[in-house]
């Protein structure tokens, strides 16, 4: 068995490799190491300030998530 992620909304962010593996170690956190859940969600939202912008399929003037609310 295994995880499979799909990488389109993060790289529609900005992320790129160093920031998968950052993805990737806050999942082992949380599957393999059993961190606090409370605690890696803290450092996924700190994480997670740098990329609030899309930065490939739609203009950047608005924030990521704005596009959602304009359906």
């Amino acid at each position: 068995g295994g995880i499979r992620l799909g990488t389109s909304e993060v790289t529609r962010l900005g992320m790129k490799e160093p920031e998968m593996k950052q993805i990737a170690s806050f999942v082992k956190n949380m599957i393999v190491d059993n961190k606090e859940p409370k605690e890696v969600s803290k450092q996924i939202a700190e994480f997670r300030k740098k990329y609030q912008k899309t930065q490939y399929c739609f203009d950047n003037n608005l924030g990521a998530y704005e596009y959602v609310k304009l359906r």
